[in-house]
C-alpha cells in the first residue's frame, strides 16, 4: 500500500505554527511581491475569495472581514517543510517527497486507521502543523484517499470497494494527472466522473489519451504503475523560479541580479535531489499591460554536460541575459527554468574532458550548502546577487523564526 501526507494549508499553517492568536481568523498569504493571494486559510475560503486572485480585487472584502494577511516567506516554509518531511521518514522509512508540503511512503497492506492516525499525531506532536494522510494501493487513489481525509478525522484509507463508491460522484478534475485539456476531451465522450472514465474502453483511453491516460485509468484500477522513487523524474519535468519585480527596471545588473537569484535557488534544489539539468531557460519580461508586452525576451541553452553546479549554470544564464538585453524596455519579471532533469548518476563525460573543474565546482557547492544549510538560506551567495535585485516588495513578510537567531521566539514565564 501506498500512503500520502499532506499538509493542511501549508503556507496559512506555517504562519499559525508561532502566531496561534490567528487560529480561528481569516488568514491569506500573499506572492512575493503582495500581488495575488497564494494561499487561504478556511475562513478566507467561505468569504468566496478564490486562489490567485489578485489582492486588490478582494481588498475590500478582506478588510471588512478583519482578515490577516502575510507575504510569502519561502524560507520558513522551506524549513518547516524539511521538518515535516524528516519527522515522516523516521517514522516510515523512505519517502518520496513530491512537493513541499506532499510525500509518499509505503506501509504495510494489513495497516489499520489507528495505526495511521497515530502516525499523523506523531508529525503533529513533532512539528505542530495539521496534516492529512491517504492510504491506498495506487499513487493517485493515495492522493484521492488523502483529500478525503481531509474532510474527515485527517485519515483515510481507500480500498477498491470503497473507491468504486467514491468515484462515481468524483469529477474528472478531481483526479490527479487530470488536466482541463483532458477532461474537456472526456466531456465531449460523454464522460464527466472518474467512474464513467473506468468504465471506458482501454483501447478508447489509449487513441485520446495515450500513455499518460492509459497509467491513470490502470491507477485508478488499483493497478500500481508509479512506484516509489521509480518515476520521480518523470513525474518532474523542470524546475522553475520566477519572480516579479516590485518596480519596473531598465537595469541589466538588477536582471542580472535576479537571474542569479533563481539560478541559485535552483541549483541548490537540484543538489537537494540529487539531479542533474541539460537545458537552461531564461525568460524576461515586460508588465502585460505595457506597450512593451511584446517585446519579452526569452531564449534556452543546452548543456553540452548536464550539471547541478551554480557557477555554471550562473555563467550561461548570464550570457543569455546580456545578449537579451534591451535598455529600451522596462522589465517586470524574470526567472528561469531548468529542464532535462536526470539522475546525477547519468551523468558521462566528453572523451577530452578534465574532472579537475568540475571536481572544483562541486567542491564549492558542498560548502556553500552546508553554510546555507547552517547559518539560514542565502547566507554565501554569489557576488552578481544584490539586495535589490528580483525581490518582490513582502511589505507583510513573517520574521524567520527558525533560520534566523535575530528572530527566533522569546518565551516569558513567571
Amino acid at each position: 500500500m501506498i500512503g500520502l501526507m499532506d499538509c493542511n494549508n501549508f503556507f496559512v499553517s506555517c504562519e499559525r505554527l508561532f502566531r496561534p492568536d490567528l487560529a480561528k481568523k481569516p488568514l491569506a498569504v500573499l506572492s512575493s511581491n503582495d500581488g495575488c493571494i497564494v494561499a487561504r486559510s478556511q475562513e478566507i475560503k467561505d468569504l468566496g475569495i478564490p486562489m490567485g486572485v489578485p489582492y486588490f480585487q478582494v481588498k475590500d472584502i478582506c478588510t471588512k472581514a478583519g482578515a490577516v494577511l502575510f507575504s510569502s516567506n519561502f524560507t520558513l516554509y522551506r524549513d518547516i517543510s524539511t521538518r515535516i518531511m524528516k519527522t515522516l521518514a523516521e517514522e516510515v522509512g523512505k519517502c518520496d517527497i513530491y512537493s513541499i508540503d506532499e510525500a509518499f511512503f509505503e506501509v504495510p497492506n494489513d495497516i489499520t486507521e489507528e495505526e495511521v492516525l497515530k502516525l499523523r499525531a506523531q508529525i503533529m506532536q513533532n512539528v505542530g502543523l495539521p496534516v492529512s494522510i491517504g492510504i491506498a494501493s495506487t499513487k493517485t487513489l493515495a492522493k484521492q484517499a488523502s483529500s478525503m481525509a481531509k474532510k474527515e478525522n485527517g485519515a483515510c484509507i481507500l480500498t477498491q470497494e470503497l473507491w468504486a463508491e467514491k468515484a462515481i460522484c468524483t469529477g474528472c478534475g478531481s483526479v490527479w494527472g487530470m488536466g482541463k485539456q483532458t477532461v474537456s476531451k472526456l466531456k465531449e465522450l460523454g464522460v464527466s466522473t472518474a467512474a464513467e472514465f473506468m468504465r471506458l474502453d482501454r483501447t478508447v483511453i489509449r487513441s485520446h489519451f495515450g500513455v499518460q491516460g492509459d497509467r491513470i485509468y490502470s491507477e485508478l484500477q488499483g493497478v500500481s504503475v508509479y512506484s516509489l522513487g521509480q518515476n520521480s523524474v518523470d513525474i518532474q519535468k523542470s524546475i522553475m523560479s520566477t519572480r516579479s519585480f516590485e518596480k519596473t527596471t531598465k537595469k541589466c545588473s538588477d536582471i542580472e541580479s535576479a537571474i542569479g537569484y533563481h539560478i541559485s535557488f535552483v541549483a541548490e534544489k537540484l543538489r537537494e535531489k540529487k539531479l542533474v539539468a541539460s537545458r537552461i531557460y531564461v525568460l524576461m519580461q515586460a508588465s502585460r499591460h505595457s506597450d512593451f508586452s511584446f517585446r519579452t525576451g526569452s531564449a534556452e541553452v543546452v548543456l553540452d554536460i548536464p550539471t547541478s553546479h551554480t557557477d555554471i549554470l550562473l555563467k550561461q544564464a548570464l550570457k543569455v541575459v546580456r545578449e537579451l538585453f534591451d535598455a529600451e524596455v522596462p522589465y517586470k519579471k524574470a526567472g528561469v527554468v531548468l529542464g532535462g532533469l536526470m539522475p546525477e548518476s547519468y551523468i558521462t563525460n566528453t572523451l577530452f574532458e578534465t574532472a579537475l573543474s568540475e571536481d572544483s565546482e562541486k567542491s564549492i557547492d558542498v560548502i556553500t550548502d552546508a553554510l546555507n544549510e547552517k547559518f539560514g538560506s542565502g547566507t554565501i551567495r554569489s557576488g552578481v546577487i544584490l539586495q535589490s535585485g528580483g525581490r518582490g516588495s513582502a511589505q507583510l513578510r513573517s520574521k524567520e523564526y527558525t533560520t534566523s537567531w535575530k528572530d527566533i521566539p522569546i518565551v516569558h514565564t513567571k
